[in-house]
């Protein structure tokens, strides 16, 4: 009888050892490194300005277009002037952004659980997306903006096509950035699920 329980005490030992184990080697507890939380702040307030400064360059546009309607060239041109040290500063927030993405993908290794690190993947590849389209947006912004510039300087009188061309590219390039942020925001949703 004495043996049937030790049988038992050491089956249940090595259960209880084995589940831990288990659980710390390949699930483990939750763990964020501090330097992705900090990163992910960082990101997300430079994500925050970017929106602001895209948001600010998509309303001067619809403000130069209704000056260029009432052929009001000169307040044209100087929201083209804003507008495009607006477009070089997104830029710079953009690739400021790309490195606090580098950090974030450094800590990576670190997350537990392995679905935290999965997530979290997912989440910077979605971004690293963003940032790279916003890029291309910015450059296309800007063309659209010394475009518009050459037209009200007389520079450019038959640049209607163009201007429609670049247009089409802003709103196509919005839609997509905007389709990445939100798949961003969704993995970091499942992402926060985890770690609350």
């Amino acid at each position: 009888m004495q043996t049937k329980v030790k049988k038992v005490i050491w089956i249940t030992i090595f259960s209880v050892t084995g589940y831990f184990s288990f659980y710390y080697l390949l699930i483990g507890p939750a763990v964020l490194p501090l330097g992705f939380q900090e990163a992910r702040v960082a990101g997300a307030n430079l994500a925050e300005q970017i929106t602001s400064l895209s948001n600010k360059s998509l309303k001067n546009l619809n403000d130069i277009s209704k000056h260029d309607a009432n052929q009001n060239y000169d307040e044209a041109l100087a929201l083209v002037a804003r507008a495009l040290i607006d477009n070089k500063e997104a830029n710079n927030r953009a690739i400021e952004l790309s490195t606090q993405l580098a950090l974030m993908a450094q800590k990576i290794a670190d997350i537990r659980p392995a679905k935290g690190r999965e997530i979290a993947s997912e989440a910077i590849t979605y971004e690293v997306a963003l940032v790279s389209r916003l890029i291309n947006y910015n450059a296309t912004l800007h063309e659209l903006f010394d475009v518009l510039r050459g037209k009200f300087l007389g520079n450019l009188p038959s640049s209607d096509d163009r201007v429609e061309k670049l247009l089409n590219e802003v709103n196509e390039s919005t839609r997509v950035i905007n389709g990445l942020n939100k798949a961003f925001g969704d993995a970091l949703e499942r992402f926060d699920i985890i770690y609350k």
